[in-house]
């Protein structure tokens, strides 16, 4: 269960930007805001590239990028029903694991943000971006290489602590699936991975059944279930859970005999994936603040 980690000079760049904005009066929070934030951040793409903007726009399935809603300090979603103050620092979250957008992103848009913008009524100015850990914990920069290299080069562990700071829920069947299994986590990852990675880091196909037979939960932390109302477009709301989950991979002789030929690489998949997780976002409802989620510092030991 290995991918490829040799450096690869088109290794697309992974990006996760916080823009700072503060309030210019009070406003109160009617619901998540991630339509309004997704509606300028494709403005901004639009006029940028407008041709990439119609390939984002029109695009069906699996999306290369994801916008938040308004989040405070500390990255998590402002709730509806609270308030802005005059003065409030306040944030959006925009991610891409696209090369071209990357691009843009980086020598476009970002050095070119506009003093002001309007987000559903409520007017916020744009004070700069976050593009550092040091800067906001939710910032950074990466590759699909080095987040592999990374994993293979110390240690990790077989365990690996997520956090999920706002809804996340998976589609099927037209329902929302509210929970953090682990099935529905690392197929989602390993899909957007395969979909936008350069193709020597691509895992192998057997990685879902692999997931979904191989990788357990051993903690669960103030997972809640969130119904979220969006401010506005024509879905009005989405169910998604939040909450601290640490999922496990047993040692190999632990494993059913079956599956112990796959476990060789597995752990290190399992990190780099939940790495990745920052930049993917996971689940659905990505683009409009839904799946915001990583890998939190330190694990949980291995199983005994």
């Amino acid at each position: 269960m290995t991918h490829s980690t040799k450096p690869n000079p088109s290794d697309t760049p992974l990006t996760s930007r916080l823009i700072s904005l503060t309030a210019e009066s009070s406003y109160p929070i009617l619901g998540a805001l991630g339509r309004p934030a997704q509606a300028w951040f494709l403005g901004l793409v639009l006029r940028a590239d407008p041709q990439l903007a119609t390939v984002l726009h029109d695009s069906q399935g699996l999306k290369p990028y994801t916008v938040s809603s308004l989040l405070d300090d500390h990255g998590r979603p402002l709730q509806a029903g609270s308030w802005l103050r005059p003065g409030q620092s306040c944030w959006i979250r925009v991610t891409t694991c696209h090369e071209l957008l990357a691009s843009v992103l980086e020598q476009k848009i970002l050095p070119h943000l506009p003093e002001r913008v309007t987000l559903y009524k409520m007017n916020f100015r744009v004070d700069g971006v976050a593009r550092t850990r040091a800067e906001h914990p939710w910032a950074g920069s990466s590759s699909y290489t080095e987040l592999a290299q990374d994993i293979n080069l110390v240690n990790a562990g077989a365990s690996v602590r997520m956090e999920f700071a706002s809804p996340t829920a998976f589609r099927s069947n037209g329902l929302d699936i509210c929970l953090p299994e682990p099935a529905r986590v690392f197929r989602n990852l390993w899909e957007k991975w395969n979909q936008y990675c350069p193709e020597a880091m691509q895992v192998q196909d057997i990685w879902p059944q692999f997931a979904a037979n191989c990788i357990f939960i051993n903690e669960l932390t103030s997972i809640n279930t969130t119904r979220w109302v969006f401010a506005e477009g024509t879905h009005g709301a989405a169910t998604g859970f939040t909450g601290t989950v640490a999922y496990f991979l047993p040692a190999e002789h632990q494993l059913p005999e079956h599956w112990q030929p796959y476990a060789d690489g597995a752990q290190a998949v399992l990190h780099s994936l939940a790495r990745f997780s920052l930049y993917a976002g996971i689940g659905h409802h990505t683009t409009i603040g839904m799946g915001q989620a990583q890998l939190l510092a330190g694990v949980t030991p291995r199983a005994k």
